[in-house]
């Protein structure tokens, strides 16, 4: 058994991560080199323009189909379109540095980094995660969607089958009696979104599973006390009548906390 060297390991990380800030200085550096020669480009349109008679007194010599007129009312559109790329470009710039600095001075609670390409996951949830049954652990799905891609193509044979992180056996696809073994073990754990799982099957009478409401409820409360984004988002759902009697008060309660963590359902249904 090969022991890596955590010195190593973290120099390699903290490279990856010099590596992204990197390419976020470089996508910075190009959108200001734009914004550059954008503003040259409408400098030197302006400064030729003022050289040239004005529209009016064109279309006075000449009618409003003349060559003349047509080469001058493409050139102000020229400057109109040029001058409104610079407008959007200064305010996507602007906007990005609004959400650099929300991030910093705000980082989400629930941001992890993947395991496999080291991007961070600002809201981790069903919506930007694949999890593993068999460890319990997570990638981006961007990386899940990579080794699905590799298998297709017959790039990752030796894996076929094995979770990328504890290169366990996955249950296959389709098992939904291993799947539902393994969400128990990591449930009795008190692993929220395992816990969240079960108490959405026992909820709806779901994957094989007796309806329980009581127990379905107590499982999502346990996730949610954790503040697990998908078991509170659940929590609003049972609430909105849609698995329990409706309560208007907690379901907009759970649903403003779903929403907070960055759940994008949440957050569509508060408009």
């Amino acid at each position: 058994l090969l022991l890596m060297d955590p010195h190593i390991s973290s120099t390699t990380m903290a490279d990856e991560k010099e590596q992204q800030l990197r390419e976020k200085i470089a996508f910075t550096t190009v959108a200001d080199e734009k914004e550059q020669q954008l503003r040259e480009k409408i400098a030197s349109q302006k400064t030729h323009m003022a050289n040239l008679p004005t529209l009016q007194s064109i279309v006075d010599e000449t009618g409003f189909t003349s060559p003349g007129t047509k080469a001058r009312a493409q050139l102000i559109k020229e400057l109109s379109d040029n001058e409104e790329q610079l407008e959007l470009l200064i305010e996507s710039k602007r906007v990005a540095a609004v959400v650099r600095l929300q991030d910093e001075l705000h980082p989400p609670l629930d941001s992890e980094d993947c395991p496999i390409c080291l991007e961070t996951i600002k809201h981790v949830n069903s919506t930007t995660i694949v999890r593993f049954y068999c460890c319990g652990g997570f990638t981006c799905k961007q990386c899940c969607d990579e080794r699905n891609k590799d298998e297709e193509e017959g790039l990752a044979d030796k894996l076929r089958g094995k979770c990328p992180l504890c290169r366990g056996k996955m249950p296959r696809e389709g098992d939904d009696k291993e799947s539902l073994t393994r969400a128990l073990e990591h449930a009795n754990k008190g692993r929220a979104w395992a816990q969240m799982k079960l108490g959405t099957w026992y909820l709806t009478g779901m994957n094989g599973f007796a309806l329980d409401k009581q127990k379905g409820l107590q499982l999502l409360e346990q996730a949610a006390d954790q503040r697990y984004p998908d078991a509170l988002f659940m929590m609003a759902l049972a609430y909105s009548g849609e698995m329990l009697e409706r309560d208007e008060s907690k379901y907009m309660y759970y649903l403003k906390e779903a929403a907070d963590l960055g759940h994008q359902s949440a957050q569509k249904r508060l408009g």
